[in-house]
């Protein structure tokens, strides 16, 4: 009996999480109420505080669950075994097609913007994208991908900095346009740290994959 509330109650938590998500990722933080929420969702006030005390915990709660999955999916991209500029390339359209259709991810990022200052939570979220990103560029300087003389948490914290401006100044609700854009500011650091003889490989390498982003992006419902 015990085991089946248990289910019930996480069953319940995951519909308020997942409705949230999906008026978060379309809407600002400002412009969402709790009615809002219990309404999308189905549920009552009383169940609602019951997972969450307030609706920045329920926000709050949004941008860690979005970064859990995020580090299980960069596991599986790291499986691979790519080399590591390889990898971190497609660890960057993968969180962009992600953000594209997805809405657990676009209100992940939606919130970070919005909330995340407060309780220190965009800089936990964000140092440990730079952690990651800084690590596998080592790897890249490593194989000979990146120049040594290259400091891999600046090109990590840039790499992370791009991708965030470019929410500002491109589009998600236009797939190809983001990707696009993605692309070519990809291909405008490229010079910066990657060694002579592999920047051409890596250009063509990103051309690919930003190709295979736009077939597989689906953009969120309107």
């Amino acid at each position: 009996m015990t085991e089946q509330v248990d289910r019930r109650s996480d069953g319940t938590r995951l519909q308020i999480v997942r409705a949230a998500a999906r008026l978060f990722a379309e809407r600002p933080y400002s412009r969402v109420s709790l009615d809002d929420i219990l309404a999308d969702a189905s549920v009552t006030k009383g169940a609602m505080y019951f997972h969450f005390r307030s609706k920045h915990a329920l926000a709050t709660a949004i941008v860690e669950q979005r970064s859990t999955e995020a580090k299980s999916a960069v596991g599986e991209v790291l499986a691979r075994r790519l080399s590591g500029l390889e990898t971190l390339i497609d660890i960057c359209f993968l969180v962009a097609t992600d953000d594209i259709g997805d809405e657990l991810t676009r209100a992940g990022f939606n919130l970070l913007e919005s909330v995340g200052r407060t309780d220190g939570l965009q800089t936990h979220v964000l140092n440990d994208w730079v952690d990651a990103f800084a690590q596998t560029i080592k790897k890249a300087v490593g194989e000979g991908d990146v120049r040594k003389d290259v400091d891999a948490n600046g090109v990590a914290r840039l790499l992370v900095s791009m991708y965030l401006g470019l929410r500002q100044t491109s589009d998600l609700a236009e797939p190809e346009r983001f990707l696009r854009d993605l692309e070519a500011a990809w291909s405008l650091m490229v010079p910066g740290f990657v060694t002579d003889d592999r920047k051409a490989y890596v250009v063509e390498f990103i051309k690919r994959r930003t190709g295979i982003a736009i077939r597989k992006a689906r953009p969120l419902p309107r």
